[in-house]
């Protein structure tokens, strides 16, 4: 069948409903081998996109990096000894910088150390700067290669016993090429210099003193886990690292949960903070929760414990309410039912009594 169309020249054929049904299978024929293909597509599109992007991430790292990030060691008063550092250039192009020792402190509840460059601004109990002598003060690393000193220790022979914190660290001078994605160790410091931290304990009579300055957690919870927090001051000679776990038990004395508390230095004069979640989400009643921890060369004992309650008492509102409405319900019920049923013996005793009176009428009028 064709029709004359008014406003285009040409015929237009109207096909056939077997006609249209075959031209939309070829169209879905077609539409089903296009989607692998825009999907592979797709896909390499994506993994280019997630390429470029970690490219451009990794390019923001810096390429320098120190080993080691952090060395303990233990001297004697009027000693002399030696640690190697080296710092490492994985760019393509050398570095130039100054090298310089520092004491280091750490005053925040963190853990995160601060170099102090000026001896004046730090205790002399703790400051070691002038006992360290590197061999030179400016270093060029070429690229893809490293520069090793060595650091020597001259250890005062009226030296306190105790810890003594310095770093030796080394910062660009001049322009630092992009791209390697290092990982930051433990004693990267700020803005683009890299530090190796050294830990010098002074041989001889020390003070090991810490305690929990603060065990705290909210006396209330509707759920679970409960938080807690935790403080502990190190009022010793050197940094400490408590090992301990948190014990969570119920009214019984039976325990619910236990974690490892997280082992990290505590400085002298420091106090470091820690945050810990205990048990599940559904609690209900009173808990204990009961810290032991122990540190120093002698294993000397923390100890601290504190009360909470946890009671979800929402969840138990409406438990209650229900409980009463259902109750309210049945009682209803059953009065409605005995009320009726009362109601109704009454009427049967009633009509009992009626026929009983109409029966004596009539053996009256026979």
């Amino acid at each position: 069948m064709k029709i004359q169309n008014s406003k285009f020249k040409g015929n237009f054929v109207i096909p056939s409903k077997e006609g249209i049904q075959t031209k939309i299978t070829i169209l879905k024929m077609k539409l089903i081998d296009w989607i692998p293909a825009y999907a592979g597509m797709t896909f390499l599109t994506f993994a280019f996109l997630l390429l470029t992007l970690g490219q451009a991430n990794a390019q923001t790292a810096l390429p320098l990096t120190v080993a080691p990030a952090r060395q303990e060691i233990t001297v004697n008063p009027g000693e002399q000894t030696a640690v190697n550092i080296r710092f490492y250039n994985f760019s393509e192009a050398p570095v130039s910088g100054i090298v310089r020792v520092a004491d280091f402190i750490v005053d925040n509840s963190q853990g995160a150390p601060r170099i102090i460059e000026d001896s004046s601004q730090i205790s002399p109990r703790f400051s070691a700067q002038a006992w360290l002598d590197i061999p030179y003060d400016r270093i060029t690393i070429a690229a893809n290669d490293k520069v090793s000193l060595q650091a020597k220790i001259n250890v005062p022979i009226d030296a306190r016993p105790g810890g003594r914190y310095v770093a030796v660290y080394f910062e660009p001078t001049t322009a630092i090429p992009q791209a390697i994605g290092a990982e930051k160790e433990a004693g990267t410091g700020v803005t683009s210099r890299i530090a190796s931290l050294i830990y010098i304990k002074v041989a001889g009579k020390t003070t090991e003193k810490a305690l929990v300055s603060r065990f705290f957690t909210p006396g209330f919870f509707e759920y679970g886990p409960v938080k807690v927090d935790t403080q502990i001051l190190n009022r010793g000679d050197y940094h400490i690292r408590p090992r301990g776990v948190i014990t969570m038990s119920n009214i019984f004395g039976s325990p619910v949960d236990q974690i490892n508390f997280r082992e990290e230095n505590i400085f002298p004069d420091v106090v470091r903070n820690y945050e810990n979640s205990l048990g599940k989400k559904w609690l209900m009643g009173k808990y204990k929760l009961n810290f032991t921890a122990s540190y120093g060369e002698s294993g000397q004992v923390l100890e601290a414990f504190t009360y909470v309650w946890v009671f979800p008492w929402r969840v138990a509102l409406v438990t209650l309410l229900t409980i009463i409405i259902v109750i309210y319900l049945i009682g209803h019920l059953y009065k409605n039912i005995v009320v009726k049923e009362t109601n109704l013996e009454s009427e049967l005793k009633k009509e009992h009594e009626e026929i009983e009176k109409l029966k004596s009428q009539l053996r009256k009028r026979g």
